[in-house]
């Protein structure tokens, strides 16, 4: 309960900022009283008093108020940003991210406009007057956008967002060697999350620790758990850490599906842990079709990692057909060991 309160009042938190920004009040009378009626309804509906449902909803509604009126840093006060491809969700995420911490954003994305911000047309001279960039379009186009925002000869902070850093290091690590102030970042999290706080960003360095330094202090400045790497590690490592989790689900969804049996047949059944692995599997399944092959597609490590899972799922067959425990009670017990280290 009280992780999920945590969570609650870090979006919150974000929304408190959000507010801020545009000038909205923190209460809504109207807006309290209809959440305090759905948690009265809610509380009956499970058999509890209505009262209890109305007395938490006040504990949560005056934690969330208490949050949002906390006085705020503004980091980034005084300072223009650019975000390319700022319409993708992964865009719209950090023009919220960077806008709420202070910072005038602007958006070029010649895939849609995003509302509430500057679209402006020319890539060129508002990358060169910003003094942040981030290039956020999809994996297939950023390379290009990378180039272009380069060009520019801006002076501020240019970093990108890929999931994927083999297609655009050697652009990358030249714009560093030019002595331009770039480097490269990877949330290791979604547009849903509120905010990075607790969460994992990596800033991969190509050569200008300046810039890896402005990038970690600018997320963790918002509570995420920065991960210092080399971007030549980087595919390396999400080979398995994003490509091996994605296929995993992929493979028991298709593998569920191919059973001859309706999910419906098997949920009415089900045991904890395929609870857990079809909600993963759904997840993934309801993604973005494109980044999630282009995670796969252009990561130069996919075809090593898709080699360690028929080789794994080979060793698993023959342990798991063999009447004997024991090759079986090996995989097992060595995973213990390797995970639990």
């Amino acid at each position: 309960m009280l992780d999920l309160l945590a969570k609650r009042l870090e979006v919150a938190s974000e929304i408190g900022l959000t507010k801020r920004k545009d000038g909205l009040r923190t209460r809504d009378s109207a807006r309290e009283k209809l959440v305090a009626a759905r948690f009265a309804d809610k509380a009956e509906a499970l058999g509890m008093d209505r009262s209890a449902g109305r007395a938490l909803s006040k504990l949560l509604i005056a934690s969330s108020v208490a949050v949002q009126h906390r006085s705020a840093d503004e980091p980034l006060h005084g300072k223009t940003a650019l975000v390319v491809g700022g319409s993708g969700k992964m865009g719209e995420w950090t023009c919220r991210f960077l806008s709420n911490r202070g910072a005038d954003v602007r958006v070029w994305d010649p895939r849609g406009r995003l509302g509430g911000y500057v679209n402006v047309k020319d890539l060129g001279p508002s990358a060169a007057r910003s003094d942040i960039v981030v290039v956020a379009g999809p994996l297939g186009v950023c390379p290009e956008e990378l180039r272009a925002v380069i060009a520019a000869g801006p002076d501020g902070l240019v970093f990108d967002l890929c999931s994927v850093k083999a297609h655009v290091s050697g652009i990358l690590r030249e714009a560093a060697a030019s002595g331009m102030k770039v480097t490269s970042v990877h949330p290791m999290f979604g547009p849903k999350a509120a905010s990075p706080k607790g969460l994992n960003v990596l800033v991969c360095g190509c050569g200008c620790r300046r810039a890896d330094e402005e990038a970690a202090r600018l997320f963790r400045g918002a509570g995420a758990k920065v991960v210092r790497i080399g971007v030549d590690d980087h595919d390396g490592l999400m080979a398995y850490v994003l490509g091996l989790s994605h296929v995993a689900a992929l493979v028991f969804g298709s593998a569920a599906r191919s059973s001859g049996m309706s999910a419906k047949e098997l949920r009415a059944v089900q045991g904890t842990t395929f609870a857990k692995l079809a909600g993963l599997a759904l997840d993934v399944s309801g993604e973005s079709r494109r980044v999630y092959h282009d995670i796969q597609a252009l990561n130069p490590d996919t075809a090593e990692m898709l080699g360690a899972v028929e080789r794994a799922l080979a060793e698993v067959k023959e342990a798991a057909l063999d009447p004997s425990p024991v090759r079986f009670t090996k995989i097992m017990d060595d995973d213990k060991d390797y995970l639990e280290k």
